[in-house]
């Protein structure tokens, strides 16, 4: 298995860069105090959202987003004048994500976090990372090619994301009907594919992609063409003017570094802990614009 090497060289150019380009400001917001207070950097994380956040085969929390935020606590320490900084991680449920991220619970979260409306209500959130569709996975003996053979069978869903309202509103848009069913787990919901007890896993795109290559027998599942939605993932933040200009300046520099560019290839194009055969998904048009614009 290919384990993961943190790009300490260049996140380290990308520090002094940071230094250079923006002066701190110390003691400017609470968050920034809090974390001063506390002698800590909270990052969450999900053990089961490869690429942006995973356990590797060691059981260290690994992952694209994981690597974006290490950066932004890099920044964070600049900003509050303590280089010492402890870095926590913490992993969080993805049925938690909302009240502990709103409620200070971790500093930054960092996994495959769709941006919503009502996501933006209680938290803030960074400038995209990636830029998802949500899918169906369906088991490759059942012979489906379009989301309209699934009229009538059972989805399976993550409980408390962003895919179960998609679900529904895809169903309704294309008059089918699904019996949505909510699973705990993304092995729980793999585990109802294989037993017969769900015709399909609605969940982005690349989630199931690198679900998939996980698999012994990846061959056994497909992903229908149909994307149910388009989901902008970002990393969440509690809501903080102080917190919020760290992670965007941050972001902004690493899109000018190239070092955004280079976590892409690393976690979605070449070989890792989470797909040792890679994912090979290029970058998309629209993530390329929405760095173009921090250029």
């Amino acid at each position: 298995m290919v384990r993961h090497v943190f790009p300490s060289l260049r996140f380290g150019l990308l520090l002094a860069l940071a230094a250079a380009t923006f002066p701190a400001t110390g003691w400017a917001q609470d968050a920034l105090r809090r974390i001063a207070q506390r002698d800590q950097i909270n990052l969450g994380y999900r053990e089961d959202a490869p690429p942006f956040s995973f356990l590797d085969g060691t059981r260290q929390p690994v992952g694209y987003s994981l690597d974006i935020c290490r950066a932004m606590a890099e920044r964070i320490k600049i900003e509050t004048g303590k280089p010492g900084l402890r870095v926590n991680l913490t992993p969080v449920p993805a049925d938690q994500l909302e009240r502990v991220v709103a409620s200070g619970g971790v500093d930054l979260m960092c996994a495959g976090t769709s941006d919503t409306p009502g996501r933006r209500a209680k938290m803030g959130v960074s400038h995209p990372v990636f830029i998802s569709s949500v899918k169906f996975m369906v088991p490759a003996k059942d012979k489906l090619s379009k989301a309209s053979q699934l009229n009538g069978k059972t989805v399976t869903v993550l409980g408390r994301t962003t895919a179960e309202p998609a679900v529904k509103a895809y169903a309704k848009q294309a008059g089918l009907t699904f019996k949505v069913a909510r699973v705990v787990s993304p092995e729980a919901a793999l585990s109802q594919l294989e037993l017969g007890q769900a015709d399909a896993f609605a969940r982005d795109e690349v989630l199931l992609l690198s679900q998939r290559a996980a698999q012994p027998k990846p061959e056994a599942l497909e992903l229908l063409n149909e994307s149910i939605s388009t989901e902008v993932i970002v990393i969440a933040l509690p809501r903080d003017a102080g917190l919020q200009r760290v992670v965007d300046q941050t972001m902004a520099l690493m899109v000018r570094d190239g070092q955004a560019d280079a976590l892409y290839s690393q976690w979605f194009i070449k070989p890792h802990a989470g797909a040792p055969h890679g994912l090979g998904l290029p970058m998309s048009p629209a993530l390329k614009a929405e760095f173009d614009k921090l250029r």
